[in-house]
């Protein structure tokens, strides 16, 4: 399918995990994919295809992305989709969080979004329009075990749907679309750390008892970056096995 011929689009996390299966299956349903990593990894774009490119950018800092919105002006004028797929989930108690981590998270997995926004919305005016999907999580929606030290991080996430939906009203006239994916626990090196029993604790409570892969977020976030979704903004979908269906 070339469902995504012609359009360029940004990948923040590209060189990995989740980041990885959607600027894979953009680039093979025919985007030309930029994806940004703290270190440049052309290797990885070589890999993706269709002409991926691969810039290092610390998305946390504006003149970062001052300096990608310029490159991409230069490269092709325009930018259609932009998917915020970076993410910072250190685990700490209240006890134990320091502000330093407190603002790590925050800045990569919120700030980070505000900052993109900001400087590649010209550029999807400039293609007359565009989607920006942000990577969320179902942790929002579960009640977490105690002591389990994901209070930054859901604080984090539940400020990216309340920014996508500002953002979707913000952006509509546009042509803008902003949504949110929010998958579970998914198999990516991000979560091998994680002890097999906790996994599996969490996937058994799921309606489909498996872990995601990376190929499972992907499809959502392709079809909400296409242009079958040009009338849905503002929208959170979980992508996790069923594990939020009540």
């Amino acid at each position: 399918m070339n469902t995504h011929q012609g359009k360029v689009a940004i990948v923040t996390g590209g060189r990995l995990g989740i980041g990885r299966g959607i600027a894979n299956l953009l680039a093979e349903r025919g985007a030309t994919v930029v994806i940004l990593s703290r270190r440049a990894a052309p290797e990885v774009a070589q890999a993706i295809g269709n002409g991926a490119i691969s810039l290092a950018a610390d998305v946390t800092l504006e003149a970062d992305w001052t300096a990608v919105a310029e490159e991409m002006r230069r490269r092709f004028g325009r930018v259609d989709i932009l998917v915020h797929a970076a993410g910072a989930y250190p685990l700490a108690t209240l006890d134990q969080m320091t502000q330093d981590a407190w603002r790590e998270v925050m800045a990569v997995n919120l700030d980070a979004q505000v900052i993109g926004a900001r400087a590649i919305a010209p550029l999807m005016r400039a293609a007359g329009g565009g989607a920006i999907v942000a990577i969320g999580s179902d942790a929002i929606g579960l009640v977490t075990p105690p002591g389990m030290g994901f209070s930054h991080y859901v604080a984090s996430k539940m400020g990216v749907v309340g920014l996508a939906r500002a953002l979707a009203n913000e952006l509509a006239a546009d042509n803008i679309t902003v949504n949110v994916v929010h998958p579970g626990i998914t198999d990516t090196e991000g979560a091998s750390g994680m002890p097999i029993e906790q996994k599996a604790g969490v996937f058994n409570m799921q309606a489909i008892k498996r872990l995601g892969t990376p190929a499972d977020i992907a499809g959502p976030v392709a079809f909400l970056t296409g242009n079958d979704a040009r009338f849905v903004t503002g929208q959170s979908l979980a992508v996790d096995g069923g594990l939020m269906r009540s």
